[in-house]
């Protein structure tokens, strides 16, 4: 597997690599190769051993500043193509996770190699800003189209990634495979009492988001959404997991509505305790202008939680009407009315959280993902 960036950094793309590739080594019996970048994060050894994987680290360049329509973190690993040629020689197949990042010549030295499999983990860019939607969108008509023709199977984390980012005439190599969660860390019952009395939560309703600080998770429409639920809820609070670039202007957004006492921004938690954060709150939400496939969203839908979120990428195949709303995207008046809505209702919210639960048990296991990677290589390779 190819992930410029994997463990210990975990945003959405290393949480897949990492998670599938664990069962795969597990419960399948294949052996896992995870190629990726030097990170200031790792222990500095270029081999390493994590969940039965052989963790392949190439010397990069590590930068945290990139331009303000560019997301950092972003590494520069002239040595990939080595380390292809090297110690990864011998694949079966070699799995790319992330189609902007690699030169097409790692995908032609690949192919040379072995079957090329690439994951779509971000769909084609729209709605974000103008400037990543342009630049995105050339990416994909010009490179993106090569790459395609290059691979032997790609795979996408939902139907509408794969609608809006395949050209047509290469869809018939590519299939859904969709994002899972572990059910087993992520689970309901947890006791937060104590975690509400460290964050200095009162006794009202919580609200809580998860995602990074940047302009596709539309937390501008929350907490302009939060406004109009703490005119209705007085006691409601807002509590916000995340890191990134916007964090200095949401804290002034939330100022100048006079929330700076009903929303929360915490940072760095370990995943083990992330469950109690879920557990914590009475409602989920993702206000995301562009959303290929939240996990965020099947980990709270995992430990019992209703959900309101967007109504765009591939949010709606997520979740099901008996376990969570849609709203417009960018609609923070609709946003708010469902929140009171689902808060109001006790009867209400704790249907939507049963039936969360057996959504994310009986679809989005990480098991059951691990299974339709399992076919799928064998089918690469036959």
């Amino acid at each position: 597997m190819l992930d410029p960036l994997f463990f210990p950094y975990m945003g959405g793309t290393e949480k897949v690599v990492k998670e599938v590739g664990a069962r795969l080594v597990r419960n399948h019996g294949h052996e896992v190769q995870v190629l990726t970048s030097m990170i200031p994060q790792a222990n500095g050894s270029e081999v390493e051993y994590i969940d039965g994987m052989q963790v392949i680290r190439s010397p990069s360049l590590y930068l945290e500043r990139l331009p303000g329509f560019l997301p950092p973190p972003f590494t520069l690993s002239p040595l990939i193509r080595r380390e292809i040629m090297g110690r990864c020689a011998g694949a079966d197949v070699y799995h790319v996770h992330n189609r902007f990042w690699y030169p097409l010549s790692i995908y032609h030295e690949a192919r040379q190699r072995g079957e090329l499999s690439l994951t779509i983990h971000n769909a084609r860019p729209r709605g974000i800003s103008e400037q990543v939607d342009r630049w995105g969108g050339l990416f994909d008509d010009i490179v993106g189209r090569k790459v395609f023709e290059l691979c032997d199977h790609i795979s996408c984390v939902s139907q509408a990634t794969l609608d809006d980012t395949i050209p047509i005439d290469h869809q018939d190599k590519a299939e859904v495979i969709y994002n899972g969660v572990d059910i087993s860390l992520y689970r309901p019952g947890l006791d937060a009492s104590e975690l509400r009395e460290t964050l200095g939560l009162g006794p009202g309703p919580i609200i809580l988001s998860n995602g990074r600080l940047v302009e596709q998770k539309g937390f501008p429409t929350l907490i302009n959404a939060m406004r109009l639920v703490r005119d209705a809820i007085k006691d409601a609070q807002l509590v916000i997991i995340g890191r990134g670039p916007m964090k200095d202007d949401l804290i002034e957004l939330a100022r100048k509505n006079g929330l700076e006492d009903s929303i929360r921004f915490v940072t760095g938690i370990p995943e083990e305790e992330l469950p109690r954060y879920y557990n914590m709150c009475d409602v989920f939400t993702l206000a995301s202008y562009y959303e290929p496939a939240g996990i965020v969203l099947l980990e709270a839908m995992s430990c019992g939680r209703a959900v309101v979120a967007s109504d765009v990428g591939g949010i709606p195949e997520m979740i099901s009407n008996d376990c969570g709303v849609l709203v417009p995207s960018r609609d923070h008046e609709a946003l708010g009315s469902e929140l009171i809505r689902i808060i109001s209702d006790t009867n209400l919210r704790r249907s939507m959280e049963h039936a969360a639960r057996n959504r994310a048990v009986d679809h989005f296991d990480w098991d059951i993902i691990a299974r339709r990677w399992d076919l799928s290589y064998r089918e690469i390779v036959e």
